[in-house]
């Protein structure tokens, strides 16, 4: 990977071709990225003002830093918003919008110079899981290079489809549920696009039936709380418990608002798993391609963050290693995955009850040559952001993209964002909520040392 000496290329803005068609609005003009705090930059409590500085001093000099060879397009969190993924797409500058249709794209460079990685969490929320994915596979079809990561709704859809048909498993059984009501509109869309014909409906398992097949049994939670002992905390555990309870009444008001029966809901997951996990389903490529996490560079790319025994594995490993091991994963006992090291990489939002990322294990991140996570999974109103935790810097580009939320939390126009990595040596954050273009050059990080010390 090469690295960029201190006289870097000035940041270019992104030519947007073909924004009349898009819902969103994108951002003109640029900005120096760590130019203000609160909106554009966070130091979490994790941070301790001495090492960040030091470490920061390191990291303002741009020789230290090794930049992709070719930019970088990374989105994030598109929860089933194909519309957004276009805008997002168009943001980049590399993509020209042409039609009304999210896929009415043309390219405006080669294939060969640039790349997309997408940060996870695909499905879930928004109006059309299978129009993104469709998208997506389009992509895929005119030989972009696309790397796929796997977010924590994508892992939790295909856990408890694995996990189906035992829901009495003391420590597994709750996947399915645990989904809440974010998989209604998933069961709606594949019931409507894939019905069943007159002999699947036939050989159904009655109501009653279904819903033994789909809800834990009122004893559950006991023999959860005992097949969970040797992996969760007291405290996790009933944690886990209250948010089953909470996400079961979702569930069922979902459900109920979407006219679906517990016959309809298993026929649904069953079709999902024709279609996603055996190789002949249309959706197969989807989970074959999903990985743990990338490096580019300096930078490091996950769905949600990094802990101790993560970091330490990267030090002494590399990203294949750890794609690997989560590909075995996948393959076996859902709980073990979810609740253990390699889950926590899609879960995480470092709160109290998760796994740390110690400041020493930040330094030898830093040692090993990556200077700088980029991730989603922690959702914003305005645009990317830097936050410095655990003295890491952390790019969070999780900018709620999808209508379904945008509605929800009060946010106006369509969604789009795309954070881009440029071999010229800097990073841009382009969001339809902030209205600039924030820019990232490692001198920059002079500005906060200074206010730091």
């Amino acid at each position: 990977m090469p690295a960029v000496s201190s006289s870097a290329s000035p940041p270019i803005a992104p030519d947007y071709t073909g924004h009349e068609w898009l819902k969103a609005r994108l951002p003109t003009g640029l900005v120096p990225w760590l130019e203000g705090a609160g909106d554009s930059w966070y130091q979490a409590a994790s941070s301790y003002t001495t090492e960040l500085s030091q470490a920061l001093h390191h990291l303002s000099n741009p020789e230290h830093w090794r930049w992709p060879e070719r930019l970088v397009l990374f989105f994030t969190d598109l929860h089933a918003d194909a519309e957004a993924f276009s805008a997002s797409l168009v943001a980049s500058g590399v993509f020209a919008r042409n039609g009304p249709q999210p896929s009415d794209l043309a390219l405006k460079r080669p294939v060969d110079q640039f790349e997309i990685i997408l940060g996870g969490d695909c499905l879930d929320k928004g109006p059309s899981n299978l129009q993104l994915l469709r998208l997506i596979r389009h992509l895929l079809d005119r030989q972009v290079q696309l790397t796929l990561l796997s977010g924590n709704h994508d892992l939790r859809l295909q856990l408890a489809i694995q996990s189906l048909d035992n829901p009495n498993c003391p420590r597994n059984g709750h996947f399915l549920l645990r989904l809440g009501s974010k998989v209604m509109p998933l069961c709606v869309e594949l019931l409507s696009q894939y019905p069943l014909s007159a002999a699947e409906r036939s050989s159904l398992p009655n109501e009653h039936s279904c819903e033994a097949r789909l809800m834990p049994a009122n004893d559950w939670p006991d023999q959860f709380r005992k097949g969970a002992a040797d992996t969760l905390s007291p405290a996790q555990i009933e944690l886990e418990l209250e948010r089953l309870t909470s996400r079961k009444q979702r569930f069922f008001a979902a459900a109920s608002q979407a006219g679906l029966s517990f016959q309809q809901i298993y026929a649904a997951m069953h079709r999902w798993k024709q279609l996603f996990l055996q190789p002949d389903g249309e959706f197969h490529w989807f989970i074959q391609h999903q990985q743990l996490l990338c490096q580019r560079g300096s930078f490091l790319f996950v769905h949600a963050g990094c802990d101790d025994a993560i970091a330490q594995q990267l030090v002494e490993q590399d990203c294949d290693s750890l794609n690997t091991a989560f590909q075995e994963a996948r393959q076996g006992e859902a709980f073990a995955l979810y609740f253990g090291p390699l889950g926590n990489m899609l879960r995480t939002k470092y709160r109290r009850q998760d796994p740390q990322l110690s400041t020493r294990s930040s330094q030898d991140l830093i040692t090993s040559g990556i200077h700088a996570l980029v991730h989603g999974h922690r959702n914003l109103h305005h645009g990317q952001r830097i936050t410095f935790r655990a003295n890491m810097i952390h790019f969070e580009c999780d900018s709620t993209l999808n209508s379904t939320s945008r509605k929800l939390e009060g946010l106006s126009g369509g969604g789009a964002a795309v954070t881009l990595i440029h071999p010229q040596g800097y990073v841009m954050g382009i969001s339809s909520d902030y209205p600039s273009i924030k820019f990232f050059q490692p001198d920059s990080l002079q500005t906060i040392t200074t206010q730091l010390l």
